[in-house]
């Protein structure tokens, strides 16, 4: 195949030299980061302690594939396994598969619901797991691959009304196992590998500005999610605030990890910062918004479900993240963490604004996860063994779906009395 020329080849080389020399070419100043000062007053250098491991370590990932069919059928499936591995004994699995079946005439939908039924395979997983580790007497470590963080909250009524109760399991799903993790004294934890967010760039900006004498300027963070948005908000000052603001207005910030790799040259990992939840808030600032949109568009029985689901969610406790260099040349990883490890286990829904855990003996709490972390981890690839394995095993191959599991999902749902048809594009390809 390598040898047979690209009829678009010529074309596409024109287009990419177009764009090259229309990027504008912006050295960056030689001069450190914004926040430099304010990463390294936060860092704690720290060698993970192999004799410090505490506890059985509990490997989940899981993986996901779906069906679109003509006339709006879906099916989703997604398998997760847990890896339960304790010193001095050999590793048990835990698994599970859960399937969605449904109408889906929204492209947004399509891509929100199979995340959501793999996170709830992955949770459910986790949360037999653990319980069996408890069982046995054993401290369970729980770690997920991926943020413990709600990012994007489903805030959107259209939502509930569509697919509520897949919803509805989620957050008791979620709940279920940070509840036990409280319950139990045990962490919670998720490993993400490439992180973009700006969570701990937007919470020293807080302080950085308020540092700066610029008590205006804190509420105007506090309400922008990243520094562009606040550069947004930014066109809206008066020419004078702007102007005072201007050093404050990053046009090429660094997220998160890259501000650690750049700033940050030993291993360690900075103070834990306590994360509010990602939800659009009524200004009295409780889920009261939400709870009314769902009642007055949601049957009264499936709304008062969903909306119980929800504040168990929120009642319990939530996520702390920090970013950890496992050695001096290692990339930083994303480490969230249960609120409740760190000692904190009020409802998540009391936490307006995020804020750094100051306590060493939080710290001490960091540490303990991070020996684990920093006993199973290798290189940026076999970043952690056992949860390298999970991922090898949960993960969900196009083909396989395609060719084993997705004709017997059709067999059986024609024997249910649900005939499906192929799109016209899946009778494309196969038909060539």
């Amino acid at each position: 195949m390598s040898r047979i020329r690209d009829l678009f080849f010529d074309e596409f080389y024109d287009e990419l030299e177009r764009v090259a020399v229309g990027i504008e070419k912006e050295e960056r100043a030689d001069q450190p980061p914004l926040l430099t000062d304010e990463t390294r007053s936060r860092w704690h250098t720290y060698a993970p302690d192999p004799e410090g491991r505490e506890g059985a370590l509990v490997s989940v990932d899981g993986g996901v594939q779906f069906s679109s069919f003509a006339y709006g059928d879906f099916v989703a499936v997604a398998r997760a396994c847990a890896l339960v591995h304790v010193p001095g004994r050999s590793q048990t699995v835990e698994k599970s598969v859960k399937i969605y079946v449904g109408e889906v005439f929204d492209d947004r939908d399509r891509g929100f619901i199979p995340g959501y039924v793999r996170m709830i395979t992955e949770y459910n997983t986790a949360y037999a797991a653990a319980t069996r580790v408890l069982e046995d007497g054993g401290a369970p470590v729980v770690l997920m691959d991926g943020s413990l963080y709600f990012g994007r909250f489903p805030y959107a009524v259209r939502e509930y009304i569509h697919h509520g109760e897949l919803l509805t399991e989620l957050f008791e799903s979620i709940t279920r196992l940070r509840c036990l993790s409280r319950d139990h004294g045990f962490p919670l934890v998720g490993v993400t590998k490439d992180s973009t967010v700006f969570y701990m760039y937007m919470a020293m900006m807080r302080r950085a500005v308020g540092d700066a004498g610029l008590g205006w300027l804190v509420p105007e963070v506090e309400e922008a999610s990243n520094p562009f948005s606040l550069r947004m908000k930014a066109e809206q000052w008066p020419q004078n605030r702007r102007a005072q603001a201007e050093v404050f207005l990053e046009r090429r910030p660094l997220c998160d990890t890259a501000l650690v790799n750049e700033v940050m040259r030993e291993e360690g990992f900075t103070n834990p910062l306590l994360l509010a939840p990602s939800i659009y808030y009524a200004r009295d600032g409780d889920t009261t918004d939400l709870y009314k949109r769902i009642r007055n568009s949601v049957a009264k029985l499936k709304a008062e479900k969903m909306i119980r689901a929800i504040d168990g969610f929120f009642k319990c406790p939530g996520v702390a993240v920090t970013y950890w260099k496992p050695t001096e040349k290692a990339r930083p990883f994303r480490v969230d963490v249960s609120a409740s490890w760190l000692g904190y286990n009020e409802p998540w829904d009391r936490r307006k604004t995020n804020e750094f855990v100051d306590s060493e003996a939080n710290m001490g709490s960091m540490e303990r996860v991070l020996n684990h972390l920093g006993y199973w981890h290798v290189n940026p690839i076999e970043y952690n063994v056992p949860l390298r394995q999970a991922d090898m095993l949960a993960r969900f191959d196009r083909e396989l779906y395609r060719q084993k599991y997705e004709p017997f999902i059709v067999k059986r749902l024609e024997r249910a009395g649900l005939i499906v048809t192929d799109s016209r594009r899946d009778i494309r390809e196969v038909d060539g």
